[in-house]
């Protein structure tokens, strides 16, 4: 599966995800634009459906499973050039682009 993320990551739009519930990291690759995913998570009321996994969002998702996944999940992130998302409950699921824009989902309870 490596290979198969190097190859998408590096031309298509990825998100870095990290699921609290099962403590697993995800390599989300939602295929449509940032801009419509900035909306898409905007207008999502709540994170109910994602709770326990991320598994049904839009797009393709690639747990990292193996060390060489995992490390690369963390060296991407230590890039600062890709969206991350932490899901969980509505009170602290969060959206966050590359610059460090927070994008709060329309359910949001803070």
């Amino acid at each position: 599966m490596k290979s198969e993320i190097n190859n998408r990551y590096e031309k298509d739009f990825l998100v870095l995800l990290d699921e609290e519930y099962g403590y697993r990291l995800w390599f989300w690759f939602p295929n449509i634009t940032s801009n419509k995913l900035d909306i898409w998570w905007s207008e999502l009321d709540p994170v109910d459906p994602y709770f326990m996994t991320p598994e049904p969002l839009i797009g393709d998702l690639y747990q990292a499973e193996d060390d060489d996944e995992l490390e690369l999940f963390t060296s991407l992130q230590n890039t600062s050039k890709f969206y991350t998302v932490h899901i969980h409950s509505n009170d602290d699921s969060i959206l966050k682009k590359p610059n460090g824009t927070k994008i709060y989902h329309k359910g949001y309870e803070s």
